[in-house]
């Protein structure tokens, strides 16, 4: 009978085609079924799902956000990372770039300041003849034996409050230069570390003119005045306003120049060097190394700093010795040369060594550590 029902639809088109839509009926039916059966399975997944939703938002960091002037936290969509950083980096460079001054100012000015006597041997050891070749400790004692135990202190005013402010120049035009520097030389740090240097001590030269030649007065003429408060103008009422840049700028230039870089540039590069060699030392822990890094790069910088810097201070101080002397730079170099060669360049560099060695050493470890009091990267 089955076979004879067939044998009629495949004859009759009228029931084959009344069975292909039962066909299309039975399948549509199907499927409807087999949904069912899922969304009765669907609760207990969706649970799932939603912890694992839940899971994905609490495992992502709030980010910060500021409504009606308060800080709130509000939670970012899951799956998004989210960077939280200052979004004015320009502004906070700026705000950040006056520390440089102010950490220089007050590290030149105290270093300076504590090595005054030894200040006053160096330079009494370069213009007495007497004094020449006497250690610095013999030095000292004849002066005091000479001149009493004040005579080491005289010059303080004019070094703290003149080195005070060439420290801040001198610091804080340098790190601000540097980055300007990089651009320009495509990267090159020695390069740019140099130029930026050579623009902060000639800056700074500037600014120390007056103050370096009253200090320097104070210390080899006795009857010259008191201390800063009379000096200063005293010099200025009889020599001029311009005195003491027309007559000791270029010599000033030639010792602040190399001092600056020899100082500045070398703790850079030896603070650098120092990190990187003492990091690799598997013994050594890497974060008890920043004080150890800033003394020995700060030592190895004033000797640097010395050396290129000592025919430049003994011009210095020859130029601002004699107030009556008319010599001009050139004329002063040859002078010193002809009373003693190349070696009267280095008269009291054993006193200088001692002088340039504690400041520096003091200066740029202190300068360091306020630097990073006040928020700004440790050098190297």
């Amino acid at each position: 009978c089955r076979r004879d029902a067939v044998d009629i639809i495949d004859d009759d088109p009228q029931c084959e085609v009344e069975t292909s839509a039962v066909r299309r009926r039975l399948l549509l039916s199907t499927m409807a079924i087999a949904v069912a059966t899922v969304s009765l399975d669907g609760p207990a997944d969706a649970v799932g799902i939603e912890e694992d939703y839940t899971k994905q938002v609490d495992a992502v960091p709030a980010t910060p956000s500021v409504v009606e002037g308060e800080l709130t936290v509000s939670q970012p969509p899951p799956n998004r990372i989210v960077n939280v950083s200052d979004k004015r980096p320009d502004q906070k460079k700026k705000a950040n770039r006056s520390g440089y001054f102010v950490a220089g100012g007050a590290s030149a000015a105290f270093s300076h300041g504590i090595t005054v006597p030894i200040d006053v041997v160096k330079t009494k050891s370069q213009t007495d003849d007497a004094l020449a070749g006497l250690s610095p400790l013999d030095a000292a004692l004849r002066i005091v034996e000479d001149e009493g135990a004040g005579a080491l202190s005289k010059g303080l005013q004019p070094t703290v409050l003149g080195y005070g402010f060439e420290g801040a120049i001198k610091f804080g035009v340098y790190e601000s230069l540097k980055p300007l520097f990089l651009v320009q030389f495509a990267g090159q740090s020695n390069e740019a570390y140099l130029a930026a240097a050579v623009c902060a001590g000639a800056l700074a030269s500037i600014i120390l003119c007056p103050l370096e030649e009253t200090r320097i007065r104070l210390v080899t003429d006795s009857s010259f005045a008191n201390g800063l408060t009379d000096g200063l103008p005293k010099l200025l009422r009889e020599n001029g306003i311009a005195s003491p840049f027309r007559k000791g700028l270029a010599p000033m230039l030639s010792k602040q120049v190399p001092y600056t870089i020899g100082k500045q540039v070398s703790f850079d590069l030896f603070a650098s060097v120092l990190y990187s060699f003492l990091s690799g030392l598997s013994f050594v822990p890497r974060g008890q190394i920043a004080i150890e890094v800033e003394v020995g790069a700060a030592f190895l910088a004033s000797i640097v700093a010395c050396l290129l810097s000592q025919p430049g201070d003994v011009v210095l101080t020859q130029t601002y010795k004699n107030d009556s002397s008319d010599e001009g730079f050139l004329s002063t170099i040859s002078s010193l040369y002809g009373d003693g060669g190349v070696g009267r360049f280095f008269r009291g560099l054993s006193a200088r060594f001692l002088h340039v060695g504690c400041i520096i050493t003091f200066q740029l470890v202190i300068y360091d550590q306020l630097k990073q009091a006040l928020g700004l990267p440790a050098s190297g």
